[in-house]
């Protein structure tokens, strides 16, 4: 009797940490995340591989936006979101060619 409790016991203290272990590895992959972010791009390309990785994502989060609006109003908030991300790729391409 004593060592079924025991075991009951085990299982009861393994299944209480295991909703933990998915949080650590989200930490830990975020904490790559960030890590690499803190590299600085030392190339024009490495530049504008980011400046175009950052457009797309806030043109992504403008469209998320977008879609929770009226559908009166979402017509205009896309073509302004796909306006900015036409904006900000020319910007980047320019900052590669030196302004030029």
């Amino acid at each position: 009797m004593q060592s079924i409790m025991k075991r009951i016991a085990g299982l009861m203290l393994i299944a209480g940490s295991l909703p933990f272990l998915p949080t650590h590895a989200a930490t830990d992959a975020m904490s790559r995340a960030e890590s690499r972010q803190l590299i600085e791009d030392k190339t024009p390309q490495a530049q504008y591989q980011t400046s175009r990785k950052e457009a797309n994502a806030a043109y992504q989060e403008a469209l998320a936006e977008c879609r929770k609006m009226q559908s009166g109003e979402r017509s205009g908030c896309m073509k302004e979101a796909r306006s900015n991300l036409q904006n900000d790729l020319a910007e980047a391409k320019r900052s590669v060619s030196g302004g030029r």
